[in-house]
C-alpha cells in the first residue's frame, strides 16, 4: 500500500472543503439565475398582454436582437395575441440553467393559458448580475395555425 506524506493527509479536509464550498457557490449561482429568469418571465407576460413589445424587445440581449428586428418581433407578438389573446396563467413545466465561461443562460418552459386557448413557451435568458435578458423565444399552439 504506498505512503501518503502528513502534508498530503492534511491537505485533504482544505480540498474536500473547497469542492464543498465551490458545490455551494454554484447551487446558489444556480438558484439566483432560476429565481432572476422566472421574474423576468412574468415581466414579459405583463408587457407582452399590454402591448409593450417594443418594450421586451429593447430590454432584450444583443444576441437576440441579431436574430430578429424590432419590426419582425413586433409583428409576431401581435399576431401571437391575435390568436391566443392575453396571457392569464402560466405554468411551469421546465428550467436549466448552465453557466461557462460564456455566461449563465436559463432555459425555461411553461405550459400557457391565453385567453382563447392553451400553448407553451420557452425561454432563453443571458443572466448579467441581477438582470435576465431574453436571448431566445419560443411560443407553440395549435391556434397559431388554426385560427
Amino acid at each position: 500500500m504506498p505512503q501518503t506524506s502528513g502534508k498530503l493527509k492534511s491537505a485533504k479536509p482544505g480540498v474536500i472543503l473547497l469542492v464543498v464550498l465551490l458545490t455551494l457557490s454554484g447551487a446558489c449561482s444556480l438558484t439566483k439565475g432560476k429565481a432572476t429568469a422566472e421574474a423576468a418571465v412574468i415581466k414579459f407576460h405583463e408587457r407582452f398582454n399590454a402591448g409593450k413589445y417594443q418594450e421586451i424587445y429593447a430590454d432584450a440581449d444583443e444576441g437576440f436582437k441579431s436574430s430578429v428586428t424590432e419590426d419582425q418581433w413586433v409583428a409576431l407578438l401581435e399576431t401571437v395575441q391575435r390568436k391566443l389573446g392575453s396571457v392569464k396563467e402560466s405554468h411551469s413545466t421546465s428550467w436549466g440553467v448552465n453557466t461557462t465561461t460564456a455566461g449563465t443562460m436559463a432555459t425555461l418552459g411553461y405550459d400557457i393559458d391565453f385567453s382563447e386557448g392553451k400553448g407553451d413557451e420557452k425561454f432563453v435568458f443571458h443572466i448579467t448580475g441581477d438582470k435576465a435578458l431574453l436571448y431566445h423565444y419560443n411560443v407553440n399552439s395549435p391556434l397559431l395555425i388554426t385560427k
